[in-house]
């Protein structure tokens, strides 16, 4: 994996060794992809504006996550369809974050065992919500057991979009698949239960677990300040990646309102098309606690399996290094808001 020098190499070569139809499937937004294409117009409007004359001879990245340590703000987000990329599916993508101190969020579609990818490290557990409550309390008991360090429940699915790209590929592995993995045959599935999620319900999970409860799939400061009121220890400001509101905002746009709404005391982490070391510090300056890549994830899983994916992540902890110093912030805790500026974007070289 040495030989991949840049992230740019990592995405080239895993368009290259991927199906065109799967690619075109996992690399769409929904609809014309719109909110795909806002959200890396809004990290490359999002500008970095470096302080100078700080000791910056020893960089720490180090932060945490809902008590769990990270050894960078980075972790890896849930993807259901790891297994189309690798054998190796989130077991792969769990010990590959264990590999570099971070954690990994498994998905509930995982074809992996829920319990062997937990068993793999400090990880936190995805719920989609494809049953009654007796159906969620028999999924958080499974999960408790297995040792997951928290639930992450994602709300921001209630009806499956289109994708044009994907469709006219001939491509869905929605359809393809569904939720029968070999996980959840065992309790059973009915995506209908997502359009019928409501807050009493998050407020009813909150108290059903000890686990600290992330929500997932946050744009409006209001629903953040109802989730923390519902129980919730995290709020994740996320879009699906573009790839299920077209025409949506950008989650970097939303995410400083975000945190205004919710204070210092929740842990807020986010996604949307973060792809570089700069990205990530950008999210960092903003308040985000962790930045979470998933389409990124897909390729290095693709061009190596857990292999492929450290090697993204010691390139992103590297960028994420180099820009700490050339900003002037030798911690995670000295980028502020005084770092990023909104400015004129910019189209990045796509050498």
């Amino acid at each position: 994996m040495n030989r991949f020098k840049t992230i740019g190499q990592i995405v080239a070569r895993a368009h290259e060794l991927t199906d065109p139809g799967i690619y075109a499937w996992a690399a769409s937004g929904a609809g014309q992809g719109v909110t795909l294409a806002r959200n890396s117009v809004a990290l490359n409007s999002l500008a970095l504006v470096p302080r100078f004359m700080r000791d910056v001879r020893n960089i720490d990245t180090t932060t945490s996550l809902m008590g769990v340590p990270l050894a960078m703000p980075v972790f890896l987000a849930p993807v259901g369809a790891l297994a189309i990329f690798d054998q190796g599916d989130a077991l792969a993508a769990g010990q590959a974050a264990s590999r570099m101190s971070i954690s990994a969020i498994c998905a509930e579609l995982a074809t992996s065992p829920w319990e062997d990818v937990a068993a793999s490290g400090q990880h936190f557990f995805q719920m989609y919500v494809f049953g009654d409550r007796e159906w969620m309390r028999e999924v958080l008991r499974r999960v408790e057991v297995a040792g997951f360090r928290g639930i992450c429940v994602t709300v921001d699915t209630p009806a499956l979009a289109r994708r044009d790209a994907s469709i006219e590929a001939g491509y869905s592995w929605e359809v393809r698949h569904g939720a029968a993995t070999g996980n959840l045959e065992k309790h059973g599935s009915d995506p209908t239960f997502r359009a019928q999620f409501t807050w009493d319900d998050l407020q009813w999970l909150c108290d059903e677990t000890d686990l600290p409860v992330m929500v997932k799939g946050i744009l409006h400061p209001s629903d953040a300040t109802e989730s923390v009121k519902s129980g919730a220890s995290g709020v994740y400001v996320s879009n699906h990646g573009g790839r299920v509101l077209d025409h949506s905002v950008s989650t970097i746009e939303v995410l400083a309102g975000v945190v205004d709404a919710v204070g210092s005391d929740v842990d807020i982490v986010i996604d949307g098309g973060f792809t570089r070391g700069a990205e990530v510090v950008k999210a960092i300056a903003l308040g985000a606690k962790a930045v979470g890549i998933g389409k990124l994830q897909c390729w290095g899983m693709q061009v190596g399996g857990a292999d492929g994916v450290v090697r993204v992540l010691e390139i992103l902890h590297e960028e994420i290094a180099i820009t700490m110093a050339n900003m002037g912030a030798p911690s995670i805790g000295d980028i502020s808001a005084d770092h990023v500026t909104w400015s004129a974007p910019a189209e990045p070289d796509q050498r």
